[in-house]
């Protein structure tokens, strides 16, 4: 039993994502009690512009892990190309996919990636945190820091084409084994540097350091799947890249306007508000990040049984997955913003730290954005499974609808118009388009489908607001 629980890969991603999360837990408040409230900015807005690396990736590394796939299991590149509207004639993409042409393309494509998002990061990156380092007492070390987490981006980037190899190539439990001990070592080591010496660029050292690491054992490791495949050459091979970009643009540019939107609004608010504030903007930030990936784990982890069973028609067992997927999901939602908005307070001011949480108002409009933007990206996920994607349209209207709110609502609420420019998309466009789409491709009544999911989370959710706005009032 512990055995076959120690190879499955759903089980060693938990543990990934359990020292993540955990490491946060317990490098936050060290941060935060050690450093004041100008490093804590730095250090905050390093991190959330390391975040927004994701988009560069453009879908292509989920892409290219699916054509890894069906290159070993025999698949055609003319099958990779086939859509509803499209059938492709017999000839050269009727032969089976070349691994090796596919790891050429990918290694290209992924080259090129990495060197955009490192020369994107140094301009973009470097605008955005020269404020912010110019703050600190010693901005030489703050300087440092920055030069040592711009190093570390290449060498993310073009981790990808690892990923990719050993995903594609079900090695997914060597990966998230690698990325466990990394992810472990890398927190223990940093705040330890962080006790020790409370320097800035001594953290990002150590950050970058294992960085390194990990992309050096998954090179390791995908270069012994590969010469078990028997790959010998790498070609590049201009089919399978139009191929690939096909497929992924769309999801490029829905990751773009999703992550996008939410980690851009931490690098807008350094730029807008007080030192203070926004320091203790990115604390929230960050704390809602993990409660919304802790949230779509009972989701996510349904997705293929859905999948399953919409494809055999078995829509009793589909509807049953999907609501109560859903309804875990915002359960879980909703305990991350209990704990922001009455929990963290009190914590942060029993631990002495440098920054508090701010205004509760604000808390609570990013914690509704967040639970909002939930409920339409499983909305959004429930649609996908009838083959129709659509992300990069949605995405980039709620992107648009969002942005248009922010710069409309500055002038008169400051810097609540960051979040409350959030929650115009997400309940204005993205929350009624996509579960209209989803609720009627599948045939489900609205009210009993909502009064099984999310009816009773959003009832939490409006009770704790108007506890906000009692505490408020009488404040």
């Amino acid at each position: 039993m512990l055995k076959r629980l120690s190879q499955s890969a759903t089980v060693n991603t938990w543990i990934s994502l359990a020292i993540r999360m955990g490491g946060l837990v317990l490098l936050l408040p060290l941060v935060l009690t050690h450093f004041g409230v100008h490093e804590v900015l730095v250090w905050q807005l390093q991190s959330s512009i390391v975040a927004m690396l994701a988009w560069i990736d453009f879908g292509l590394t989920p892409t290219f892990s699916r054509f890894i796939a069906a290159s070993r299991g025999g698949g055609k590149l003319a099958d990779l190309l086939r859509t509803k509207r499209v059938t492709v004639a017999s000839g050269p993409d009727e032969q089976p996919l070349d691994l090796g042409a596919v790891i050429g393309t990918l290694r290209r494509v992924n080259a090129a990636m990495a060197l955009f998002g490192t020369v994107l990061v140094m301009a973009i990156g470097t605008a955005a945190i020269a404020g912010a380092i110019s703050g600190l007492t010693h901005p030489g070390t703050g300087w440092m820091a920055w030069a040592l987490t711009v190093l570390s981006v290449p060498f993310a980037l073009i981790n990808g084409s690892n990923t990719a190899v050993l995903i594609g190539s079900d090695r997914i439990t060597a990966l998230r084994r690698i990325e466990s001990l990394v992810g472990l070592l890398q927190v223990l080591s940093t705040s330890l540097v962080v006790v020790l010496t409370s320097n800035l660029a001594m953290v990002a050292a150590s950050y970058t350091s294992w960085g390194i690491v990990g992309f050096g054992l998954n090179r390791w490791q995908a270069s012994r799947v590969l010469a078990e495949n028997g790959v010998q050459t790498e070609v590049f091979d201009p089919r399978i890249f139009r191929a690939a970009w096909a497929a992924g643009w769309r999801s490029g540019i829905g990751i773009l306007f999703s992550t996008g939107l939410i980690q851009g609004s931490g690098m807008i608010m350094p730029q807008l508000a007080p030192p203070g504030v926004a320091a203790s903007y990115l604390i929230v930030l960050r704390i809602m990040s993990i409660g919304s990936q802790l949230s779509q784990a009972p989701f996510y982890s349904r997705l293929p049984a859905m999948a399953k069973a919409n494809a055999e028609g078995q829509r009793a067992e589909f509807v049953a997955q999907a609501k109560l997927g859903m309804r875990l999901a915002l359960w879980t939602m909703l305990a991350g913003i209990v704990a922001l908005v009455f929990v963290a307070p009190v914590a942060l001011t029993l631990i002495g730290s440098s920054v508090r949480i701010p205004d509760a108002g604000l808390s609570m409009l990013l914690g509704m954005a967040f639970f909002a933007e939930r409920y339409g990206a499983m909305h959004m996920q429930l649609y996908t499974l009838s083959n129709h994607v659509i992300w990069h349209k949605v995405n980039g209207l709620t992107g648009l609808v969002g942005i248009a709110a922010f710069v409309l609502l500055w002038p008169f609420v400051g810097p609540m118009a960051v979040p409350l420019g959030m929650l115009v998309g997400y309940v204005g466009f993205l929350c009624p388009y996509m579960s209209h789409k989803s609720l009627q491709y599948f045939g489900l009544h609205r009210w009993h489908f909502e009064r099984a999911t999310s009816l009773l989370p959003a009832l939490g959710l409006l009770a704790c607001g108007t506890v906000v706005l009692v505490m408020r009032g009488l404040g």
